[in-house]
């Protein structure tokens, strides 16, 4: 899939579009919007989720003496 953002509006799978929303089609749908000058690719790589942080992070271990016997 290939990520565009709409240059202008636009019906897409028979949903109407704004300029600037962002739609995920095939390539051959893609290039066909490019050329068109509906829609241009997305410079803006999709948000992901940050990984959670890490609730204890490593410490170092102390060493533990034995006793003499």
């Amino acid at each position: 899939m290939t990520r565009l953002v709409l240059r202008r509006p636009h019906t897409h799978a028979g949903k109407a579009l704004q300029a600037g929303d962002r739609i995920d089609v095939e390539a051959t749908t893609a290039d066909w919007l490019i050329a068109h000058g509906v829609a241009a690719p997305d410079a803006v790589p999709p948000k992901t989720e940050p990984e959670p942080a890490d609730p204890k992070p490593d410490l170092p271990r102390s060493q533990r003496k034995e006793p003499k016997p």
